[in-house]
């Protein structure tokens, strides 16, 4: 039932303070940031061996985070195992007398279904189950330098494309574009016209992302970069490097 522990999660007043402790003074690598709306979060996930650390931000002050903040000032939320199959898990709880928050299962982060064991059952502690597709388990989470991102943004909403150039506690740097400008650039590029619109190495404050994703194929509906490549004969990363010789 159980395959291992997924991730402590730990309430944080605010990523960005935290962050830097974590990430620079242990030396632990960024995987991702994204807002769960459902739980009314911002988390950042922290690898660490076969398990993870997850900070843990409140983005409402009616949410569980925030009042737990509010009353013990951040520290250890909950504990997270994966298993196999959830509604196996919960069935087999349910059958001991555990007493499951909610009534069903929902999306948490990585688009995950999630539930929740009240403390009462478990001796005071928060346990949280997840079950992981095998799809996205089989993938894994690359985010490092060089590869083809999503980046979601707020204050104002912008969702842009490109290769992430850093990512660390003070934002992101990405060599790309505006999503909403893609397929002119990549039309442009087809007609070997001169450019109107194209990328740029940006830094974004990590208190403007929301969401960091990996630019993977969906189904049948290639990557971004996949697009390009197939529309254009040529390499992403070879052409972001001409356009910034271009720029120097």
């Amino acid at each position: 039932m159980i395959r291992r522990i997924d991730h402590i999660g730990i309430a944080v007043d605010e990523l960005e303070k935290s962050l830097p402790f974590w990430a620079e003074a242990l030396g632990l690598d960024v995987e991702d940031i994204e807002t769960v709306p459902a739980e009314k979060v911002k988390v950042a996930f922290l690898p660490v061996g076969k398990a993870r650390i997850e900070l843990l931000e409140a983005t409402d002050e009616d949410s569980t985070v925030a009042r737990y903040v509010a009353k013990r000032g951040g520290g250890i939320h909950h504990l997270t195992f994966e298993v196999d199959d959830l509604g196996a898990a919960l069935t087999r709880l349910h059958e001991h007398g555990a007493q499951i928050l909610g009534e069903a299962p929902r999306i948490g982060a990585g688009g995950h279904r999630v539930a929740f064991v009240h403390p009462k059952s478990t001796g005071g502690v928060l346990l949280e189950l997840v079950e992981r597709r095998a799809t996205t388990e089989a993938l894994g989470l690359d985010i490092r330098p060089g590869v083809p991102i999503l980046l979601y943004l707020r204050d104002p909403q912008e969702k842009l494309w490109g290769v992430l150039g850093r990512l660390d506690t003070a934002g992101v740097v990405l060599h790309g574009i505006d999503l909403s400008s893609f397929d002119d650039w990549v039309a442009q590029i087809e007609r070997d016209e001169e450019s109107v619109v194209g990328p740029s190495i940006l830094f974004v404050p990590m208190g403007r992302v929301e969401k960091i994703l990996l630019d993977r194929a969906s189904g049948h509906l290639p990557s971004l970069a996949d697009r390009f490549e197939r529309r254009t004969g040529r390499r992403l990363n070879e052409v972001l490097a001409e356009t910034e010789r271009g720029a120097e």
